[in-house]
C-alpha cells in the first residue's frame, strides 16, 4: 500500500469517527426542559459540522486528497469554534484534514 493511500485511509477514519463523535454530541438535548431557540440551532449547526465532516472524509478517501484534507481541517477548526472548546471529535476531524493535506502531497 502507497503512504499516499495509507494517508487516505487514516485521515476517512479519524475524520468518520469525529464526525459521529460530532452528531452523537449534537443529538444530547438538555434534560432540564428549558430548551430554546439558541440550543436548538446550536446542535443543528453542529448536526450540519458534523455530516460535512464525514463528507471531507469521504472525499480523502475517494481521491480527493487537497480538497477533502482543506475541507476537513476547515471543517475541525468551526466545529472548535462553535462547542467553544478544544474537544477530542474536533482534534480527530482536524487531525484527519492535516492527514489528507499531507497525504497530498506524498509519493506515490
Amino acid at each position: 500500500m502507497s503512504e499516499k493511500r495509507f494517508l487516505a485511509i487514516l485521515g476517512f477514519l479519524l475524520a468518520l469517527i469525529g464526525g459521529i463523535l460530532v452528531l452523537a454530541g449534537a443529538l444530547n438535548l438538555p434534560r432540564s426542559g428549558n430548551l430554546d431557540l439558541s440550543a436548538i440551532a446550536e446542535r443543528a449547526v453542529e448536526g450540519i459540522l458534523g455530516v460535512a465532516a464525514i463528507l471531507g472524509g469521504v472525499y480523502l478517501y475517494r481521491g480527493r486528497m487537497s480538497t477533502g484534507g482543506l475541507a476537513t481541517l476547515v471543517i475541525g477548526i468551526a466545529i472548535m469554534i462553535v462547542t467553544r472548546s478544544i474537544s477530542l471529535d474536533a482534534v480527530l476531524v482536524a487531525v484527519g484534514g492535516a492527514l489528507g493535506i499531507i497525504g497530498a502531497e506524498a509519493r506515490t
